[in-house]
């Protein structure tokens, strides 16, 4: 059920992107997102297709004295990041996302919101009903699957559009006119060992680092929040130093494109030495704590006792897996020479595996220049090869190199100062939009990407800041009726 207190202006925006928010679309299930984007074709006689990667593009006509002008494309994706507490039960395939007020802010109950970008289909879906606008022929592009690495955009068949210009409404800092963005490529790292039978007379217990905030692999990368796998991976290495202790399982990690926020291991101890597990524990929290940013002071540790037996690899094996994750690189690696807040390269330990001695992990890494990130690439494949790792990298997409003779952006800047009396930030992001991905398809079309503020994208603390969607919405009008 709606809020009481649910945002009402602009009405249209609102009130789509509540349906967003109770339609499921994870990636690569977004039958349901699909199938009310078709109806609201249908039912308002608008011309839509549905391209074979599952895109959708509704062309709506243009409206108050431009419908003979030339089109513009507005482009979105419509999958959102599923990530929640432990503590909330939801199935995102088939559950509605539960939404609540807080300030000047539209939070989610424990779970992502999906502003992310549902925020900007709506503004975009918003065309169709708003009689007062006043713009050209628009093609409403709609992707899938932007969140595992932008394949609907790879697949895209630009075929079906026409528009020499375009704007992007997946951006996240209100204020900021983007005209780049990050490319990226992921690795994945497998490996099987063999496993030992389990011992009765072991005590099983499973120790999990959680609270910490997580967030966006790309746009929070820079602010050194905590990942829970390279504090896990700490931990056991300081344990190893002070018991003799079996490695059962390790798990860590949501997608790609998240810092992981938790991350667990199964460990065989002798039962006199569990004292000396808790106080390691404290030790690594106490450690952590000292450097991590504010946001991450709820990290903490909770130790549980298994019931069932597991089996566990050999010493030696235990010691290759602590070395690999410990070598592994994290984090920003390089910023850029002109603007030092912005990130050039970076690389997210993002999901690590070993269950049944099957080790499995996938590493996500962003670029703005293809050849600098070479370096990082060389590291991955000299971690495979020293540990006798099978490495593969899928998903790769392109950067959006910043283009500022651009007229869009002349315009877009333009509306701006003329609503807020002040010059918005021109930049990139280090974080990817399809923008390139969909430049290299269609080709050099003019491209602008801007949007409200959502902060805590790809977590469960992701909101979206209401007055910055009313100040969007203002600007996004304002640009149709000038572009």
């Amino acid at each position: 059920m709606k809020p009481a207190n649910f945002p009402e202006n602009p009405k249209y925006l609102w009130d789509i992107f509540y349906q967003f928010t109770q339609t499921p679309r994870p990636s690569r299930f977004e039958d349901k997102i699909r199938n009310y984007l078709i109806s609201l074709a249908v039912d308002n006689k608008l011309k839509h297709v549905v391209d074979n990667a599952g895109n959708v593009i509704i062309y709506v006509p243009g409206k108050n004295g431009r419908e003979k002008d030339e089109s513009l494309l507005i482009q979105n994706h419509i999958d959102m990041v599923t990530d929640a507490l432990q503590s909330r039960d939801i199935n995102f395939k088939t559950d509605p996302i539960l939404t609540k007020v807080d300030g000047d802010w539209l939070k989610a109950e424990g779970t992502t919101l999906g502003a992310d970008n549902g925020i900007g289909c709506a503004a975009a879906l918003a065309c169709i009903f708003d009689e007062t606008l006043i713009h050209p022929p628009l093609e409403l592009l709609f992707t899938v699957d932007e969140e595992t690495g932008l394949n609907g955009a790879l697949g895209l068949e630009h075929k079906y559009l026409n528009s020499k210009k375009m704007l992007n409404l997946d951006t996240e800092e209100w204020g900021s006119l983007y005209i780049g963005c990050a490319g990226g490529i992921d690795y994945e790292l497998t490996r099987e060992y063999e496993v030992n039978t389990t011992q009765d007379d072991k005590k099983y217990l499973r120790v999990q680092f959680e609270g910490l905030v997580g967030g966006h692999s790309g746009v929070d990368i820079h602010e050194q929040r905590g990942n829970a796998i390279k504090v896990l991976a700490d931990y056991l290495t300081l344990l190893n130093g002070e018991i003799s202790f079996d490695l059962c399982e390790i798990r860590g990690g949501k997608a790609h494109n998240i810092i992981p926020r938790d991350a667990f291991a199964i460990i065989a101890i002798d039962k006199d030495d569990e004292k000396i597990v808790l106080n390691a524990a404290d030790k690594v929290i106490l450690k952590w704590k000292n450097y991590l940013p504010k946001m991450d002071e709820n990290l903490k540790v909770v130790i549980i006792e298994e019931n069932a037996t597991f089996s566990t690899l050999s010493p030696n094996h235990k010691i290759e897996i602590l070395s690999f994750l410990t070598l592994f690189p994290h984090g920003a690696h390089a910023y850029d020479l002109e603007d030092r807040s912005l990130v050039s390269i970076s690389n997210n330990l993002a999901r690590f595996l070993l269950v049944n001695g099957k080790l499995y992990t996938q590493s996500s890494l962003r670029f703005f220049d293809r050849e600098q990130i070479k370096e990082i690439e060389q590291k991955l494949l000299s971690l495979g090869e020293m540990f006798s790792m099978k490495v593969e990298n899928h998903s790769e997409y392109p950067s959006w190199k910043p283009v500022r003779e651009n007229p869009v952006l002349e315009l877009v800047k333009s509306a701006y100062e003329d609503l807020y009396k002040e010059i918005p930030k021109v930049t990139a992001i280090h974080a990817g939009l399809e923008c390139g991905i969909l430049r290299d398809k269609i080709g050099p079309i003019d491209v602008v990407s801007f949007g409200p503020t959502i902060a805590g994208a790809h977590s469960p603390d992701e909101r979206v800041n209401i007055p910055s969607v009313e100040k969007f919405w203002d600007l996004f009008k304002l640009v149709l009726e000038r572009i």
